[in-house]
């Protein structure tokens, strides 16, 4: 069974491919110099060319659940519904993952990105960088609190997406 997973986004989004629970590939969109709505119509070509060229059984995303304000909303659904269009149009089945049973794949319901990057890099034996990317400061703060290349932060859809190849792969194989 080759699964798709995509943690979708409208700045960046995650994907990963697995085969019979083997991790074959992962990577990272870049949509951030795309404003909405035209964001949507990225989303939904990328996500088309993905799809067809991969071929998968399943396209697994995580399902939106709970946001903190009104464009988030309108963000995230639009991108959920981008890739569930582009399966649709090419024939292939979209299964839904909750956050929890995402987060599951470290062995507890409410572990933090951090966490389930960390596990989805020792599972599969991948360089934590390559999943949860660094994002470097490009100035100087001005109290010089940081410096440029420090780390800012993370993008973690990269490991987001391969836990949730890995979830649904557990549920369908009973794991």
């Amino acid at each position: 069974m080759k699964l798709l997973g995509i943690d979708h986004g409208t700045n960046h989004a995650g994907w990963a491919t697995m085969q019979n629970g083997r991790l074959t590939g992962y990577g990272l969109r870049n949509y951030t110099k795309i404003e909405m709505p035209i964001v949507l119509d990225a989303i939904y070509q990328d996500s088309y060319r993905m799809i067809k060229q991969e071929s998968p059984d399943f396209v697994v995303l995580e399902r939106p659940v709970h946001f903190r304000n009104s464009g988030i909303v309108i963000a995230l659904v639009g991108a959920y519904s981008m890739v569930t269009l582009a399966a649709l149009h090419l024939d292939v089945k979209v299964e839904s993952i909750r956050p929890t049973e995402l987060k599951m794949q470290t062995g507890k319901g409410n572990a933090d990105k951090e966490t389930v990057a960390l596990e989805m890099a020792m599972t599969y034996d991948i360089d934590i960088d390559s999943i949860a990317i660094p994002v470097h400061y490009t100035k100087s703060c001005p109290k010089g609190k940081y410096k440029v290349g420090d780390i800012k932060d993370h993008l973690f859809d990269p490991a987001d997406a391969i836990a949730l190849c890995s979830a649904f792969h557990k549920k369908q194989s009973g794991a």
